[in-house]
């Protein structure tokens, strides 16, 4: 189980973190995606990330990606000479060489020659940036094992390949390696991920692994190969396999769906408290299951402007069809965030997709209220996550005094006012539960000086200060927490000093 405490109710450093991680993007192991060059762009593809012409795409058609909840990478030859693109005039005869072998109007290019081909391609990574992508493609930078009629060197396309890199993540993009396999090992620490044709017809896949090593995805098509033949062992190496036509028209056929286990869920629990009697508006709550995620687990992915993400490698969980937000995923195990428009709904359908499959629907009950008191263990029962009055965590090592205050954490308070946001990182507004909260500690009440929303932690998570009652010292005091008419789980203690 994932240790709450540590993981939501103090994880503001990690937040933080989160938020430089995601200044640029980097797409997750496994993916659902498209890649179509040409003909209309079909948005009604079921893919999390589409990889389009940067020429032949308006920023319009970006937005439509984005309005999917998908990223958009833009393709972009950067070896070649395409005398058809609205820039052809920039590249003078000099840079232009040998016709690049089955495309007789496309020629190579003098890769060596920075000081004209920087220049043209900053402008076309701005030109991407400044139509919403947030990634780019570039191709043809494997020129050095090709006849391109220019002497070009191994170090040569390493000097070029690392230039892109360092292009693209100056304008907040991730970019991508295509194909150059030769040359892997010395360039996947500059890119965020890989692209490559024909690996498996070619036997040349295993040359692509240590960007999967390194936690970096491999997009991979095959154009000739049958997914039968090919597509069991591209899961097997954690590849997004696509089957595609040749011209990379719309059509495609995912090796992930074309085998695709349906996820199950077995049973869904308050996160804090992990009693399964109902939830309520934006309680954090876990689920049970089985193919529901990666084998390797992952946390929340924050998308601007600070909102924990629904979709988490092409994984979604659906709350009567309204999607989310996901802190952790793995494949028998999501944390997610109950959704706030299931307020005043008795009972709902829990679905969870993955990779286009869905489960059978889970029914659960929603209350107002059900609360439940984050404990260290992550267990439900035994230590509150609790802070001190100067800090430090809550032991018998290091009680609170009568007349202190301490602050714990919860979650299942329901509605708030103003009103809750799905996966909202919590910021200077601060939002209180509708419900009257009280606190008793020892079976004596408690001062409840703040209740509410936690700044820096994710809506649905509930912050709770409160003034140590008066009470015998040295004392194991019982903590219960109640919400409206519902009170919190039991077992849930903290230590009380002189």
């Amino acid at each position: 189980m994932v240790k709450l405490l540590f993981q939501i109710a103090f994880s503001i450093f990690a937040i933080n973190s989160l938020h430089a991680q995601n200044a640029i993007w980097r797409p997750p192991l496994q993916v659902d995606w498209q890649w179509q060059l040409t003909g209309t762009i079909d948005l009604s593809v079921e893919a999390s990330v589409f990889d389009v012409d940067l020429f032949n795409v308006s920023k319009e058609t970006v937005d439509a990606i984005h309005a999917k909840g998908a990223k958009a990478i833009c393709y972009v030859s950067v070896g070649t000479y395409e005398p058809w693109r609205p820039d052809a005039a920039s590249f003078p005869a000099v840079v232009r060489g040998k016709v690049l072998g089955d495309f007789p109007d496309e020629t190579w290019l003098d890769i060596r020659r920075l000081d004209v081909l920087g220049p043209i391609m900053e402008a076309r990574f701005d030109m991407c940036k400044a139509k919403g992508f947030d990634a780019v493609e570039p191709d043809n930078v494997d020129g050095y094992t090709n006849k391109t009629g220019f002497p070009l060197t191994a170090a040569d396309q390493l000097k070029f390949n690392k230039f892109l890199a360092t292009a693209a993540h100056a304008r907040g993009l991730s970019v991508g390696l295509k194909n150059d396999l030769d040359q892997v090992k010395d360039l996947v620490d500059f890119f965020d991920w890989a692209l490559n044709e024909q690996c498996f017809q070619y036997n040349e896949c295993d040359t692509l692994r240590p960007f999967i090593t390194a936690g970096k995805a491999v997009f991979e098509v095959e154009y000739k190969t049958t997914t039968s033949t090919f597509c069991p062992l591209a899961n097997t190496l954690n590849f997004n396999s696509l089957s595609k036509n040749l011209v990379l028209d719309a059509y495609r056929v995912p090796c992930r769906k074309a085998q695709a286990e349906a996820p199950a869920i077995a049973a869904i629990v308050n996160a804090a408290s992990y009693v399964a009697a109902g939830f309520s508006p934006g309680s954090l709550v876990t689920i049970f299951g089985t193919a529901m995620g990666p084998s390797t687990a992952m946390n929340m992915r924050l998308t601007s402007p600070g909102v924990v993400d629904a979709t988490l490698d092409n994984t979604r969980i659906l709350w009567d069809s309204v999607q989310s937000p996901i802190i952790y995923l793995s494949a028998g195990q999501a944390v997610v965030a109950v959704p706030y428009s299931v307020a005043g709904k008795g009972k709902i359908d829990v679905i969870i997709e993955r990779n286009g499959v869905k489960s059978a629907a889970f029914k659960v009950d929603v209350a107002a209220a059900l609360p439940g008191i984050f404990t260290v263990a992550g267990s439900g029962s035994g230590p509150a996550a609790m802070l001190n009055q100067n800090g430090t965590l809550n032991t018998s090592a290091r009680p609170a005094a009568v007349g202190d205050i301490v602050v714990f954490y919860a979650t299942g308070e329901g509605q708030t006012s103003p009103g809750g946001v799905d996966g909202v990182i919590t910021g200077n507004t601060l939002s209180r539960p509708l419900l009257p909260v009280k606190v008793e500690i020892g079976g004596r009440s408690a001062e409840v000086l703040y209740a509410g929303s936690a700044p820096g932690i994710v809506a649905g998570v509930m912050q709770v200060n409160v003034r140590v009652p008066a009470m015998s010292a040295s004392n194991t005091a019982a903590v219960t927490l109640t919400v409206g008419t519902q009170a919190s789980q039991a077992g849930v203690t903290m230590a009380v000093g002189q």
